[in-house]
């Protein structure tokens, strides 16, 4: 995947346009498009503020692999009262959360303007061979996923395009936002949208995506038990 595909992907993981991603770094749509035209790169500091707007680094946005310097922390730091950091465990990695919240019951309705609202360290392996770089939080509402202990308040990790077999899905269904367990059939190109709630029933839905689309697959959550 070459560097304009890179931005084109990450543009839409983090649900921005490309355009509005370009002119936040400083580039303006006119640069942008001349510099894809003739194969060009931008400049460094615009590359950085670029990579910056996409939530990732600038070593993945230009050459397609995470940083390998010896002198940047590897995982999860803190800062001592000096200012130095500290690695306290590279096995962790920071995931943005944000401020849409996923519904596991009746839908919860997409936002316009998602933000970053805060961090959840989550442990590297538990992505499966994903880039962090490219997943995100986002905190529950409701009870359907209960029986696979997704309670309200708890937040799932998926990462946006990631269609990867039968399992637990971020689903935008019209405009709103839903978490479900998913069976997909490729025979009768059907999606069975399923609770982990008897009280909530099972729904059927084409995959032409007119009236779903999945939004990515989930690879972990952090569950806080209610009780």
């Amino acid at each position: 995947m070459e560097f304009y595909e890179r931005v084109k992907t990450l543009a839409k993981q983090n649900r921005i346009t490309i355009e509005g991603a370009a002119e936040a770094a400083g580039i303006s749509r006119a640069q942008y498009y001349g510099y894809k035209k003739h194969g060009n790169l931008p400049r460094a500091d615009e590359a950085a503020n670029l990579a910056k707007e996409l939530n990732t680094s600038v070593e993945y946005l230009v050459f397609g692999k995470e940083s390998t310097r010896k002198d940047m922390p590897s995982g999860l730091v803190i800062r001592d009262d000096k200012g130095r950091e500290i690695e306290i465990d590279s096995e962790l990695c920071l995931l943005p959360i944000l401020s849409q919240k996923v519904a596991a019951g009746m839908g919860q309705a997409m936002i316009d303007d998602v933000e970053i609202v805060g961090q959840l360290p989550f442990l590297n392996r538990m992505l499966r061979g994903e880039q962090p770089a490219g997943a995100k939080a986002l905190e529950v509402r409701g009870d359907s996923m209960t029986g696979v202990n997704i309670f309200d308040g708890d937040m799932v990790v998926f990462i946006p395009g990631i269609i990867r077999g039968d399992g637990i899905y971020v689903l935008a269904v019209g405009d709103e936002l839903i978490v479900k367990r998913v069976e997909f059939d490729a025979v009768s190109r059907k999606i069975h949208i399923m609770s982990e709630n008897p009280r909530y029933k099972d729904r059927v839905e084409s995959a032409d995506g007119q009236t779903l689309r999945v939004v990515g697959k989930v690879f972990g959550w952090v569950h806080a038990h209610p009780y």
